[in-house]
């Protein structure tokens, strides 16, 4: 499912081939999502204040990795935002070139602060949301993602420690996609 979404948000976000993507957020769907825009020929910048999920964006192949309030390193055609604070938006939308997009993939946000129109959207920037996904988007990604050999990061728990799989997500100690095991 995590891999699915990722592949919505990227569709979202209008990334042009070869272009620059940025990602805020290093998690479960951000690092599948990751892979495929790398595979296409784009320049993945990777925004995260997890040590682990930056050496794994390194790992992958993106082009650089800085926490996540950190100016991007050229401007980007389009981003996606996995954390849920809406408090990253006006900072994704000021790394955008003109005509560039966010797309804001979580199920939850954070309350988003007042944008400036001339910092933010203007220049036609664009912001989405991803909302949900179609059975073509699952089929179309599996299919993708089959080819591309896509690596799925995993920190497994036991079904009885899932509390402490949520308080690991929470403090960003996991890194991928936590997984309850049975």
């Amino acid at each position: 499912m995590r891999g699915i979404i990722g592949y919505r948000a990227l569709h979202r976000a209008q990334l042009p081939p070869g272009g620059t993507l940025g990602i805020w957020g290093f998690g479960g769907s951000a690092h599948i999502t990751a892979q495929i825009a790398i595979a296409q020929g784009a320049a993945v910048h990777v925004f995260t204040r997890a040590p682990a999920a930056r050496t794994l964006a390194l790992e992958l192949g993106a082009a650089s990795v800085q926490d996540s309030d950190d100016p991007a390193p050229e401007p980007l055609d389009s981003a996606i935002l996995f954390a849920p604070v809406g408090e990253l938006v006006p900072t994704a939308l000021a790394a955008l070139d003109r005509g560039g997009t966010l797309a804001v993939a979580g199920i939850y946000l954070s309350q988003i602060p007042p944008l400036d129109y001339q910092e933010h959207l203007f220049q036609e920037r664009e912001l989405r949301s991803v909302t949900a996904n179609t059975r073509g988007d699952a089929e179309e990604f599996l299919r993708l993602a089959e080819r591309l050999r896509v690596r799925v990061s995993v920190t497994p728990y036991p079904f009885d420690q899932a509390g402490q799989a949520l308080a690991d997500l929470a403090a960003d100690r996991i890194t991928g996609a936590g997984v309850l095991t049975l």
